[in-house]
Parts: structure tokens; C-alpha cells; sequence
């Protein structure tokens, strides 16, 4: 760990003040020398000294050598330039420069949409990144998508802007909600640096995963963080700020495509009254979900609406997989399949699966957003005219009065209805009252709700745009299924479960810190002050190359689908499996111990 060695996790403010230095005089016919100005920026927070503070003339995201450019001292620097054109202020940091908690020990850039750097912060940076990533068409929509992430932590964040500074005024205490979006920010320029620097595609990448997790995040955070605490919760939610390789890698290969490959779309395998969809990206990811089974007492793992997904590759007849997260029993395993696809009909390891098409109805298909990396989430619609549509992502949405809001921000959900469309206008999507509405599913498309086919054969929603998946925009279509869509659903989450009764009562803890990091720990027979003693916990990640189904759920069902509304997570098999409670996260009185953080 690096507990003092710390990445230079500063807000910048970039004091928009421009001076103008007097012309030289010549006479005659000579054109006047261009008027110097000077550009003065401070860094705010912990004295960054000896980076780069460089005027971006060729949009490169690098402070390059023949660009105007001044060193930070004591957080403070001032760019002489006699450039007339405005420029993106970049500041860059690298192993050469200091804050007052030591050296930096991996490079990274901070920096703001031009004409926006009053104030430059890792949430400005993130906007210019959305930008140049594409992710967002424009400033307006990136500052909608990012305050998005942050609707919800009212209670947490309220009065904040993201061009805030986020410090103190002179002779003022920090709020809490200073001190939170200060921390974050810290944990942001965390992630930047672990991306790296030194190419566009770097910078374009820092905002490939971290808005959908800034909600996850913020719940995580206390107020301030030691050095040491903000090292260990970045270790545990790495995957919350950090694109792996492979999430950059399917984003790559989406852009580059031209055309769908015939494995690409939504597939359904039925036996009895349970019916399984498959849906194939050409990202390269893939996600296998229950989406009805018999009605029954036991709403674990495949009764439960549960899903896997991960990435694949198709060569020849076969079909590779990588699981990310599994929360069911009958979808696929990981590593080699025998696959191969006909049309319509796909066969997977001797078991039919039949495309979902239609000859007739265009709307009959499997369908993405075109950028789901923050907020994954497909809807199927059958051509019996049902839908299925699941959502995959992280947003406060208090919709069961016993929850807490951190629970019912897991929102992994189902929701299951019937569509039509319109009599009056074949472009209206009708959508009927739902039979499943699920585990704090977004209610989109709503209950009714209507849909419009566009130009370009998307659909939107409320909200929501989605593309089909078997045709180019589909093709190119990022679907987010991604180890940051695990760390996002699971980051944070304490579990309980009491056995016993008076004297007898036991109470154990389980907290999943991040996906690779879970402690287990028993409630003591006496209060302590010390800290919480650690156990072996029953698994050690979510990973599930251990074997271990993992399915936590909160449910909100209602109506004909009241029996999934069940708060519970669940580990084992179907044949075998403990449940415990989610629970907010236990005080040191209930819990007997100083809880870990």
C-alpha cells in the first residue's frame, strides 16, 4: 500500500484572470509584438508542487514542450503565453511532483471543458473526458449525465456543484458534504493516475466506468479519509473507477464495427414454465438471465430471477466464456462451449436456443443502450407481446419502506409486462401494466409507459434510448457488463444473520467491501471497545470461479409477483444455500465492536 507515497489527489480552481502586458513599440510599418497575457490557476488542496500547468493548443490531452506551461509551487502557478486562442488548461502531475502527504507515485491530468476552469476538479475532468471519449455529444449533456450519478445523495451532498471547489471559505469549517465530494474527488485522481497519462485514449478512458459508481462511492465514505482508509477503500473498489483492459478492449472493437456477427442478439431457451434468455453483444459481452419460472416458495438463485453475465468469443463452433458475476444455477459456465449458429437456431452444448425475431415485427429482438458502461440494462420484447427488461446499475431509488436507502440503490432488477403497438401510429410502443416488477427495478418503460421508434430504428423511452442488438448500431453498442458492474452492485453491502434466541443469540456480520475483499466477524457476548475480530468469511470474493452462487436481492414485487418481495442475500447452491439480511451498516453499539471500515 501506498499510505503516505500518495497520488497528488488535489481540487484545482484556475482564477480566470487574464492580464494583458504592454505591446513593444516599433514604428513604421513593422506589425505590433503580440500581447502577452498571463493565465494564473492555484491548486487547492495539499500544496501540488512541480507539475506542469500547460495551455493544450493541439488538443492532445499532453502538456507538450513547445506549449505555454509554468510549474505549480505551493499549489499555485502562472502561464505567460502570447497565444491569442483559448486553450483547455491542462495541469500534470508526474512522479517528479509533491503534495504535502509526499511524492506523486503515478502520473495523472486534471483539467476542465474549455472556458469552464474557474474551477478544475477531478468532476471537471471527468466531464472533459466524456467528452472526448464520445460517451457525451456535448458539455450540456456530459454535466447531465454526471449530476445523474449524483441524484439521490441529497442527504449526503446537497448544495454541491460540479464546478464547486469544495473547500472551506477562510475563517469556515468544511461541510460534510464538502468534506464527502472532496474525498471522492480524491478517489477519483486515484483512479486517473492508476489509468495513467501521456495519450488522449488515457485520458479519454478515465471517465469509462467512474461516473456510474460516484452514488456507491460517496454511501462509502464517512466525511474525511486518512490517507490510509482512502488506500484501502480504492483497493477494494478499484474496479468501480478503473476500466480493465478487456472493458477498453470490447469498447474498441464496438467502435470499429461495421456490421453484426450472426451470434449478436437475444436468445431464449424454455423448458416447461421457465424461460432463459442469452444475449450476445458485439462488445464481446454476453448476460443469461431467468426471466420466468414456476411460482414457488424458494425465490433463490434461478427462481429468483437470477443472471450471470461475463464476455465470450466464438471461433468456429467454439464459444469461449469469462464469467464476471453469477447469481443463478442454470445459466452457462465459464471457459469452452460447443456452439453453433444457423439462422435463428443456435445450438449450445446439444440444447436448442431459438433467436427472438420476428419476420413481421421489427420491435421483436434484444435491446441495449448504445453506452451502457455507467447503467447497464437490456430489455427482450417477445413476440407474443411480452417484454422482459432488467437493469443492471446503481442508483438510489427508496422504493421499500423497510430498506435503507443504501440497499435499495442496488438496483439489479426485473421488470416483466406486455407491449403493443399503437392502433393510431405503428411508431408508439404501448406498454401495458407490468406482472413483474422486481428487486427495485427503474420502472422503465413504467407502468403504462409508451416507447417511440426513431429515424434510425432505436427506441426511446423516459430517459432511455435502447438499439437492437443484430443490427449496426447494435454492433456498436457498449454494453457495460463489466467488473465495474460488480464492484458497483456489491461495494459497500453489509450482510447479518442471527440464530438463536436470549442468551443464546448469535449474531454474524458480513462485510463485502469490494468485490475481492469481504470480512465476516460475530457480534461479541460483551460489549468492546476494541475492534471487531475478523473470521474466516464463507467466501472471499464475488468472483465465481470458486463455485459459490452469490444472489442478493431486495425485492419490491406487487401484485402478481408479491413473493419477490424479499430482502435477503443468498450464497451456496440450490441445493444447499445460508441466507442472511442486508442490513446499513451496524454502529459500534449494535454491533458490540469498532466495525470495520
Amino acid at each position: 500500500m501506498h499510505s503516505r507515497n500518495t497520488y497528488a489527489l488535489s481540487a484545482l480552481a484556475l482564477a480566470a484572470s487574464t492580464f494583458l502586458v504592454a505591446c513593444g513599440g516599433g514604428g513604421g510599418d513593422d506589425e505590433p509584438a503580440p500581447a502577452e497575457r498571463q493565465v494564473t490557476g492555484t491548486v487547492l488542496d495539499r500544496g501540488l508542487n512541480n507539475a506542469t500547468a500547460c495551455l493544450d493548443l493541439n488538443d492532445n490531452r499532453v502538456c507538450d514542450a513547445s506549449e505555454p506551461s509554468a510549474m505549480t509551487s505551493n499549489g499555485s502557478f502562472t502561464i505567460n503565453t502570447t497565444q491569442a486562442a483559448d486553450a483547455v488548461v491542462l495541469v500534470q502531475a508526474t512522479t517528479t511532483s509533491t503534495t504535502s502527504e509526499g511524492p506523486v507515485v503515478a502520473p495523472y491530468v486534471l483539467t476542465a471543458p474549455l472556458g469552464r476552469h474557474a474551477v478544475i476538479t477531478p468532476y471537471t475532468t471527468l466531464l472533459q473526458s466524456e467528452i472526448d471519449s464520445g460517451r457525451s455529444d456535448n458539455l450540456a449533456q456530459a454535466e447531465e449525465t454526471l449530476l445523474s450519478f449524483l441524484v439521490g445523495t441529497a442527504g449526503q451532498v446537497g448544495g454541491i456543484q460540479l464546478y464547486d471547489n469544495y473547500q472551506a471559505a477562510e475563517g469556515t469549517t468544511a461541510t460534510a458534504a464538502q468534506q464527502k465530494m472532496l474525498a471522492l474527488g480524491q478517489l477519483l485522481t486515484r483512479g486517473f493516475a492508476e489509468v495513467g497519462s501521456g495519450s488522449r485514449a488515457a485520458f479519454e478512458a478515465y471517465s469509462a466506468v467512474a461516473p456510474g459508481s460516484l452514488q456507491q462511492l460517496l454511501y462509502q465514505i464517512p466525511t474525511t479519509l486518512t490517507p490510509e482508509q482512502r488506500e484501502s477503500l480504492f483497493l477494494a473498489t478499484r474496479d468501480s473507477l478503473v476500466p480493465s483492459a478487456a472493458t477498453l478492449a470490447g469498447a474498441a472493437k464496438a467502435k470499429a464495427a461495421t456490421a453484426a456477427q450472426p451470434i449478436e442478439g437475444a436468445w431464449v431457451r424454455t423448458d416447461g414454465t421457465t424461460r432463459e434468455v442469452f444475449l450476445f453483444g458485439g462488445d464481446g459481452t454476453f448476460v443469461h438471465q431467468v426471466v420466468a419460472t414456476p411460482v414457488g416458495a424458494d425465490y433463490a438463485f434461478d427462481n429468483g430471477l437470477g443472471y450471470r453475465y461475463g464476455r465470450y468469443s466464438l471461433s468456429g463452433s467454439t464459444l469461449t466464456l469469462e464469467l464476471i458475476e453469477a447469481a443463478n444455477a442454470r445459466g452457462p459456465a465459464a471457459g469452452a462451449h460447443s456452439a453453433t449458429v444457423s439462422g435463428n437456431a443456435m445450438t449450445l452444448d446439444g440444447t436448442a436456443l431459438t433467436r427472438v425475431a420476428s419476420a413481421s415485427n421489427p420491435l421483436v429482438g434484444g435491446w441495449v443502450r448504445p453506452m451502457g458502461l455507467s447503467r447497464p440494462e437490456y430489455m427482450v420484447m417477445f413476440e407474443d407481446g411480452t417484454y422482459a427488461h432488467s437493469s443492471f446499475y446503481y442508483q438510489n431509488d427508496r422504493q421499500t419502506g423497510s430498506a435503507t436507502a443504501l440497499e435499495t440503490a442496488r438496483n439489479v432488477g426485473m421488470q416483466v409486462g406486455s407491449y403493443a403497438v399503437s392502433a393510431g401510429n405503428a411508431d408508439v410502443v404501448e406498454f401495458g401494466a407490468t406482472t413483474i416488477d422486481f428487486n427495485g427495478n427503474l420502472s422503465v418503460p413504467s407502468n403504462p409507459g409508451v416507447a417511440h421508434v426513431q429515424s434510425d430504428g432505436s427506441i426511446s423511452l423516459s430517459g432511455l434510448r435502447l438499439v437492437k442488438l443484430g443490427s449496426t448500431l447494435g454492433a456498436q453498442a457498449v454494453t457495460g457488463f463489466s467488473e465495474a458492474t460488480r464492484s458497483r452492485i456489491w461495494s459497500g453491502r453489509y450482510f447479518s444473520l442471527t440464530t438463536g434466541t436470549g442468551a443464546g443469540q448469535t449474531v454474524q456480520y458480513l462485510y463485502v467491501k469490494g468485490p475481492g475483499t469481504v470480512v465476516a466477524f460475530d457480534r461479541p457476548a460483551a460489549v468492546s471497545t476494541a475492534a471487531c475480530v475478523a473470521k474466516a468469511a464463507p467466501f472471499s470474493n464475488i468472483d465465481p470461479s470458486d463455485g459459490i452462487l452469490k444472489h442478493f436481492v431486495i425485492g419490491t414485487g406487487t401484485g402478481a409477483a408479491a413473493a419477490y418481495a424479499q430482502r435477503r442475500m443468498v450464497y451456496g447452491t440450490p441445493a444447499s444455500f445460508v441466507t442472511m439480511v442486508p442490513t446499513a451498516r451496524p454502529t459500534d453499539a449494535t454491533a458490540r465492536c469498532v466495525v470495520p471500515f
